[in-house]
């Protein structure tokens, strides 16, 4: 990344990776991009982020400011080519030669509401389930995907905890009242107590997005990751820092 970066001036191709309120979620925002920049890093191509003012962008930032771009500054560029994340669907993964930590970073905002909702432990595995927008607990008005839902074992989600019963376990879940449910059914589990947004969504708080993006830190930060759904959440969570991912 620092080759690239050292030479990213060099360039004279350009993409431009532009991510707007609704085009997904913490884990489709990232992804995408590191997808791209795997791509732009072979060819020899800059790669800049479109500063879009959406809530996620004061908590997971760049590492590099070089990679930002504005409104004015793209439209003094010419030929330019700007990529929007429904283009990338169909061709997207997650092999990426870099971790994703090498290209973004976490605010003070975020570590500090760390401290506020999570007890200060550092040794701990972690379990996450996205039931899917179906069963996000917010006004359906603003749900984009009213039928998602995810296919999950909850055999296997109490399996993984009752075989690391001596594990500190954080549990976090796009549905507040199932992770009360299961703390209710297992002490050594740890659930954050306050409200968690969808971050692709126009309602939700900048409470809850910042309480989301603290999650997903706390997730990076796990010695392994349990998924117990399909969801780039805890994927890219895993890539962060390269831990384990179980499922």
């Amino acid at each position: 990344m620092n080759t690239y970066i050292q030479n990213f001036q060099s360039f004279s191709k350009k993409l431009v990776y532009d991510f707007k309120l609704g085009d997904g979620g913490i884990g489709d925002n990232i992804k995408f991009f590191m997808y791209m920049l795997e791509s732009c890093m072979q060819t020899n191509t800059q790669l800049y982020y479109k500063k879009n003012n959406i809530e996620i962008e004061k908590y997971i930032k760049l590492k590099y400011d070089i990679m930002y771009i504005n409104d004015t500054e793209l439209n003094q560029l010419q030929y330019i080519n700007v990529i929007r994340p429904y283009a990338l669907y169909s061709s997207v993964n997650y092999n990426y030669s870099i971790p994703v930590s090498d290209v973004f970073y976490f605010s003070d905002e975020v570590k500090i509401n760390k401290s506020r909702i999570f007890p200060p432990i550092t040794n701990y595995v972690s379990v996450h389930l996205r039931l899917g927008d179906k069963y996000l607990e917010t006004d359906k008005n603003y749900v984009l995907c009213k039928e998602d839902v995810r296919e999950f074992s909850q055999q296997k989600i109490h399996k993984f905890i009752e075989d690391n019963v001596n594990e500190n376990i954080f549990f976090c879940c796009d549905n507040k009242k199932y992770k009360l449910d299961l703390k209710t059914k297992y002490n050594n589990i740890i659930i954050t107590d306050c409200d968690i947004g969808h971050t692709s969504l126009s309602n939700t708080s900048s409470e809850s997005i910042l309480n989301a993006v603290t999650e997903f830190y706390i997730l990076t930060n796990s010695r392994c990751i349990f998924a117990g759904s399909s969801s780039g959440f805890s994927i890219i969570a895993s890539k962060f820092n390269n831990i384990p991912l179980l499922m």
